[in-house]
């Protein structure tokens, strides 16, 4: 789809320029590594081909790294006095002059066993993938509105929605958005595909499947970086690839949301797979 017909306004992440600059000045004052998840991350990602998003949210997901609680505290603190305020949520801020919701999710030294633990309401919360994904965010410059964002890879928005998925299966919304960076696989690739995997232009060739062999092959490296993460993904594809009888709700929402049959998803999950245990280029030298 071409983006001449889209404006940068058509997106989610256009409606708060004015939280991310307070943002901006507040991490990098205290060099803080932070990078944008969640549905904003994935309508950047969607800008940057032309995409149109499928859905608008106010809420913004933001990765921040601190090494404890009285580093994110103040960090807390510092973004109050710029005009937001604090819910009863540990990790979530408001921004009423944008009607904003500010979700700030720690990671890096304050985990513990990639979980970090408030203590009020004895509230946990998953942080597997962040620190390696993190260290693949890209920073992407919106034009129209003169910032960028630090801003999690597509692979990486795939990664963190299949742990979220595995984590909490109630969450459908993780496979809506893995269903439309699946979808639009080939227009995040199409390029790269002509550049470094001239081997999937074969009698075989489909784009959406060999997109999905791009994707699990960009995937390698940073599942790589953590054996828990590598199996929570193995273990979650292989769980939808499984033929059986009844098939799991994974690849059933998948199908429904990319319209496609049960068996397409499968095959598109297989080559995501596929990509991750093949052996690169060099290895097969």
């Amino acid at each position: 789809m071409s983006i001449s017909n889209l404006t940068y306004k058509d997106y989610s992440f256009a409606h708060h320029g004015e939280v991310y600059k307070i943002l901006e000045e507040v991490f990098t004052t205290h060099h803080i590594k932070y990078y944008l998840i969640g549905a904003n991350a994935r309508d950047v990602q969607l800008y940057k081909v032309g995409i149109k998003p499928a859905r608008n949210t106010a809420d913004i997901d933001f990765a921040v790294m601190v090494p404890d609680f009285q580093k994110y505290a103040m960090l807390f603190d510092e973004i109050c006095r710029k005009g937001f305020r604090k819910t009863n949520e540990s990790y979530r801020l408001l921004y009423d002059k944008t009607n904003t919701i500010l979700d700030l999710l720690p990671y890096g030294e304050i985990e513990q066993d990639h979980t970090v633990n408030f203590d009020t309401r004895d509230m946990s919360l998953s942080v597997l993938g962040f620190k390696e994904v993190g260290e693949q965010a890209e920073e992407v410059l919106i034009k129209e509105a003169g910032f960028s964002l630090p801003t999690s890879p597509v692979v990486g928005l795939i990664i963190l929605k299949l742990v979220s998925w595995s984590d909490k299966q109630d969450r459908t919304k993780d496979l809506e958005d893995i269903s439309l960076l699946l979808n639009s696989g080939w227009e995040f690739y199409e390029t790269e595909a002509y550049e470094s995997h001239l081997d999937l232009f074969n009698d075989d060739f489909e784009m959406t499947t060999a997109a999905a062999r791009i994707i699990g092959r960009k995937m390698k490296p940073i599942l790589a970086l953590n054996e828990k993460l590598y199996q929570t993904i193995i273990n979650t594809l292989e769980a939808a690839i499984l033929e059986k009888t009844k098939a799991n709700t994974t690849e059933v929402i998948l199908a429904m949301n990319m319209k496609k049959s049960l068996q397409e998803v499968q095959y598109i999950l297989k080559e995501i797979k596929q990509g991750i245990i093949e052996d690169t280029p060099e290895q097969r030298i």
